[in-house]
């Protein structure tokens, strides 16, 4: 059984994204929990995570993602996420993932 979003982080991006996708996230559906995951991972790649140029709503909107409401809006809420924070939201969708929990 996957375990809840708070199990992994608790900060304040996960509380929003919890609320607008619930406790699981279980409103995305798996491409966008890749394409967050996908856009976290860019984003903590780049040398100077604070560049504007290479923020994680610029890198989410490229065509290298799909276009969705949902993942758009999900993006929003992570934009200002501390580096820090960004690896355990990511173990968390990768689990839910894993076991099966998103959207159709």
């Amino acid at each position: 059984m996957p375990k809840a979003i708070g199990y992994y982080t608790e900060c304040t991006e996960s509380h929003h994204l919890i609320h607008a996708f619930g406790d699981l996230l279980e409103r995305l559906t798996s491409n966008e929990k890749l394409g967050l995951i996908a856009a976290l991972s860019l984003w903590l790649s780049m040398d100077d995570p604070s560049d504007a140029h290479w923020t994680i709503p610029a890198i989410a909107h490229t065509n290298l993602f799909p276009e969705s409401a949902n993942l758009s809006r999900a993006v929003s809420i992570i934009e200002e996420i501390d580096p820090d924070d960004a690896p355990p939201l990511m173990a968390a969708l990768l689990e839910q993932l894993r076991e099966g929990v998103f959207a159709a």
